[in-house]
């Protein structure tokens, strides 16, 4: 081989040897650049801030529920036929209320956690405006009788206002519906047991609602007087 072909090849190799490294540089660059593309692609961290939906959802109807809470103490306090009683500060503290669950209309036998919760949260508000409060867990004994349309009290209702020494009774009870719960609430007088007072509210069913609902626990009953 002459030394004008040797030159040749020798061109031709240091050629393809540029071209193979230029070549191994762009797939190396076109890596490196996939690498960074997905690494950006990435979640953050395993502690990085997730989607609280639930958790969101359950603090609306917590919302909503202590909302309904306000407006049904805000009725109470503006209804209330004896306005000097909540405006006296010492008649406040000297005057004692009665407190039970609320029932449901379908069934007076037995309440459920909403109907408790609704009691308590009740006397919760009339206590932070300076009123005595008294649960009382009614017996079967212990009756509110319906007659036309009005509420009696039994003989043992009596004893019990008689042995707390209490004014006046809230009672309430709910209807529900496919997407509403009614609750009324009631302040009736230990005596005359006429109503001083009295709200009707519908709450929207909601899970929380709901959930609440399905617990039933027994308490008084009421039943049509003879």
């Amino acid at each position: 081989m002459d030394s004008k072909n040797k030159c040749i090849f020798l061109f031709l190799g240091i050629s393809l040897f540029l071209l193979a490294a230029c070549a191994g540089n762009r797939s190396t660059s076109k890596v490196a650049s996939e690498v960074e593309t997905e690494a950006v692609a990435e979640p953050l961290s395993e502690n990085a801030p997730v989607c609280h939906d639930r958790e969101m959802a359950d603090h609306d109807e917590a919302a909503v529920f202590e909302e309904f809470m306000n407006r049904l103490m805000s009725d109470l306090q503006a209804n209330f036929l004896d306005q000097e009683l909540l405006r006296d500060s010492k008649r406040r503290a000297e005057t004692k209320f009665l407190f039970s669950a609320f029932v449901g209309e379908d069934d007076f036998d037995q309440t459920t956690a909403f109907g408790r919760m609704i009691g308590d949260t009740l006397a919760s508000r009339m206590q932070n405006i300076g009123l005595q409060v008294i649960e009382v867990r009614l017996s079967r004994s212990m009756r509110i009788h319906k007659k036309f349309g009005m509420l009696a009290m039994s003989q043992d209702m009596l004893k019990l206002f008689d042995e707390h020494q209490a004014t006046f009774m809230i009672t309430g009870s709910y209807t529900i519906t496919p997407h509403h719960v009614y609750v009324m609430a009631r302040v009736i007088g230990n005596t005359s047991q006429v109503i001083y007072a009295s709200s009707g509210i519908w709450l929207p069913r909601s899970p929380m609602v709901n959930y609440l609902l399905n617990f039933r626990q027994p308490t008084v009953k009421v039943v049509a007087a003879d």
